[in-house]
């Protein structure tokens, strides 16, 4: 639930991956930039090439969160998407090409994906996630990426990995509007566990489908979604190595024609 009055404080979580192995001369060549940053450092960087990361969507939010996530250096990501590219994704997707139209977005993306690290294990899922499926397909991850653009598979994402305790990066575009937030049911900090919160503290069900709306409908600002995706993965980056106050109890609001960024707390619905 949002709540309006007074502020959620920054919230601490503990690193979600234990550090890999040295890194090699070539990753340090690759992470330069990285490596000076507050907060991060070669640690940090360790625990980012051992980390397993999950995307679901290789579309809009999901094209520059799997491009700034690999350029970090995560070890091993996941992208499961069902479509294939089509030319009217290009305007935002911009992880595919005119020359992969009519490829999978799964294959697209990991063949990008490789040729920016090829040190990267890289698996692509050519599946829809429905109930079937998902517990076994977003099992065994560190932390899944929602990036999808349907309220059915927002829910099954948020509701599966609840059940699992991983965290969610999550975001939502909507013409030239946005959210992102993280959700965790099993939340650790420095201080020990915190009170869970989920997609369905933000909104409890989806909204009616008489009220549902597409890209195709209603149009998407291609540059917002590399805004979003690009936070999406910073969050990620955040939660991996434990730098930082992840979006943890907040929703960020975006509001890109008015160039404007606010911030509501989100409390659990079951601390009311």
């Amino acid at each position: 639930m949002v709540r309006n009055e007074g502020a959620r404080g920054m919230v601490r979580l503990n690193p979600l991956v234990e550090p890999g192995p040295e890194l090699s001369a070539s990753d340090r060549e690759r992470f330069a930039r990285h490596l000076p940053v507050p907060e991060l450092g070669e640690v940090a960087q360790r625990r980012l090439r051992a980390a397993r990361i999950c995307v679901v969507g290789a579309g809009g939010l999901g094209s520059p969160a799997l491009l700034y996530l690999a350029a970090a250096g995560i070890g091993h990501l996941t992208v499961i998407d069902a479509d294939a590219v089509e030319l009217v994704n290009l305007q935002r997707q911009v992880l595919h090409s005119t020359n992969g139209i009519g490829t999978p977005k799964a294959v697209s993306a990991t063949e990008r994906l490789a040729e920016l690290d090829p040190g990267i294990t890289l698996l692509p899922v050519q599946q829809r996630l429905d109930e079937s499926n998902a517990v076994e397909l977003l099992s065994g991850y560190d932390l899944v990426v929602d990036a999808v653009d349907n309220y059915p598979t927002r829910y099954l994402i948020s509701d599966t990995c609840s059940a699992l305790g991983i965290p969610v990066v999550w975001g939502a575009v909507l013409v030239t509007r946005a959210q992102v937030s993280v959700f965790w049911s099993r939340p650790v900090g420095p201080d020990g566990h915190l009170s869970p919160i989920t997609l369905r503290d933000l909104h409890r069900e989806p909204p009616d489908r008489s009220r549902w709306v597409t890209a195709a409908q209603v149009g998407v600002l291609g540059a917002m979604c590399g805004m979003v995706g690009s936070l999406m993965a910073n969050e990620a980056i955040k939660l991996v190595t434990g730098a930082g106050d992840p979006l943890f109890g907040r929703v960020l609001y975006l509001d890109t024609m008015a160039a404007q960024v606010s911030e509501v707390p989100l409390t659990p619905w079951r601390s009311l």
